[in-house]
């Protein structure tokens, strides 16, 4: 078990990790920790309005949920095999269509109305995210990454029971490069979003 990425990038005397924990920090902890610091590079500057609502969404999905459902639905093998390149952009287009969702509610000065895209592309770029030469899953991530499309979170979780929810489509691509069950990233960007939107909208 990999456990929390914090426990995982420790410097600190502890165990030997297991092969999972050295997978999980390798695959998990170091693309996830890449991520979110070219994230925080671009709020200091211009996105100061926002920096609370991108803190809740980064810390939650890329922290606590993403790690956890990874842990949990990955086998040693699967972990094993994970591209952390694939990892990062599925949690780059989780977020780049939380912005999508929040530009209608936010108004930021000085920012083009398509604000979200760019700074989605500038976060791809600082990471290099598509630089790999020997990236079998380029081609399907462009497309992903090119695409405008506003992921629907119309459909409700039934928390009582939950695998009665009807998963939309967008989730199977995104599902796909990081060989999770599709329902599991609906289930962990929908109540994020429903939660940041309505508390936007009380303001």
């Amino acid at each position: 078990m990999f456990g929390l990425i914090k426990k995982l990038l420790s410097r600190k005397k502890q165990k030997p990790l297991t092969e999972r924990d050295l997978n999980g920090r390798n695959r998990v902890g170091y693309p996830t920790m890449q991520l979110s610091g070219e994230i925080d590079k671009l709020i200091k500057p211009q996105f100061k309005a926002i920096k609370p609502i991108i803190k809740i969404y980064k810390d939650t999905l890329f922290f606590k949920w993403g790690p956890s459902v990874i842990n949990d639905k990955l086998s040693d093998d699967q972990l094993a095999k994970l591209s952390g390149r694939n990892l990062q952009m599925v949690y780059l287009l989780l977020f780049r269509d939380m912005l999508r969702h929040i530009a209608e509610l936010v108004e930021l000065k000085d920012q083009p109305a398509n604000w979200p895209d760019l700074f989605a592309q500038k976060v791809l770029d600082n990471c290099q995210m598509l630089n790999d030469a020997d990236d079998t899953d380029i081609a399907k991530k462009q497309a992903l990454f090119a695409s405008a499309q506003r992921y629907s979170i119309d459909i409700p979780i039934d928390d009582k029971h939950p695998e009665n929810t009807e998963i939309p489509d967008w989730t199977v691509p995104l599902a796909e490069l990081i060989m999770l069950p599709a329902d599991m990233i609906y289930k962990c960007h929908r109540p994020l979003l429903v939660a940041i939107t309505a508390r936007k909208k009380r303001r």
